[in-house]
């Protein structure tokens, strides 16, 4: 029984390392697959913040933003709404293909031994160039989904709009009843209303200021998406040309005829 035992588990062992081959070749495919489409990628994604993000500068948006809004400060800003969709889709896109990039470089890297390292210290830096921008990324996605938190706030300020408000109010009574046929007895009743309270504006004209004020956070969410879409192109395409200029050292750091594991050659070291 005991022989068996550790024939199963020998069994299980190889059945394992196929299937952590198998991952690396799936890594890789994909992997290769990001990056055959990374310039149409790119090409996209510019494409789209041009027609999206028509402003040059900051103080043109505010205008515009001011003279959108006119006296209805509830309404969304269409343009910041259509940039805000693409951006963070974008940003998911990019956060995830990174971490596609790293999950090959780290299933590629070979057995620890002694000499013969220069490709893997390649590998290390292309994984410390790929996790700084995946983290810069991850912090823009993070940062730009306070926005619409921040624009009901400023939106609350406005004194001429109306809040309605409902206030629930639950009475509880007891009672004590005495006799019948069973006996004694306790009683308990609960009557729940709700009371529904509007608030009127407390003037009738709209505070330029306010105004002025919410179309100012519109234009630098604008900016915000922006400029982080335009860097998050600039870093794509960085690390597009360093895995070009880098794919050999990056996929057989110890060269094609090395057959380490990790290598992608055909024996496999324990």
């Amino acid at each position: 029984k005991k022989r068996c035992h550790k024939k199963a588990n020998r069994f299980t062992t190889i059945q394992s390392t196929m299937s952590i081959a198998a991952l690396r070749t799936e890594s890789s495919t994909a992997a290769k697959a990001i990056l055959s489409s990374g310039v149409d990628t790119l090409t996209s994604l510019s494409a789209a913040l041009s027609t999206a993000a028509p402003y040059a500068d900051i103080s043109s948006a505010e205008s515009a933003f001011v003279a959108a809004i006119g006296s209805d400060v509830e309404k969304s800003n269409d343009v910041v709404d259509g940039l805000y969709t693409i951006v963070r889709d974008a940003l998911v896109m990019a956060i995830g293909n990174i971490r596609v990039l790293e999950k090959f470089i780290g299933l590629r890297v070979p057995q620890m031994e002694d000499g013969n390292n220069f490709g893997v210290t390649v590998q290390m830096m292309m994984a410390k160039l790929l996790k700084e921008k995946r983290e810069q990324l991850e912090k823009s996605l993070s940062e730009t989904s306070k926005y619409y938190s921040s624009r009901a706030d400023a939106i609350d300020k406005f004194n001429h709009i109306s809040k309605t408000s409902k206030v629930e109010t639950t009475t509880e009574s007891t009672g004590k009843s005495t006799g019948g046929k069973d006996g004694d007895s306790n009683t308990t009743s609960s009557n729940t209303s709700v009371e529904t309270k509007t608030a009127t504006g407390s003037v009738n004209k709209i505070d330029a200021n306010r105004v002025k004020s919410l179309a100012a956070l519109d234009a630098q969410m604008y900016c915000d998406l922006k400029f982080a879409l335009e860097g998050m192109v600039d870093d794509y395409l960085i690390i597009l040309d360093n895995f070009e200029k880098n794919m050999d050292k990056l996929e057989h750091p110890r060269g094609k005829a090395y057959g380490g594991y990790g290598s992608g050659g055909s024996s496999m070291v324990y």
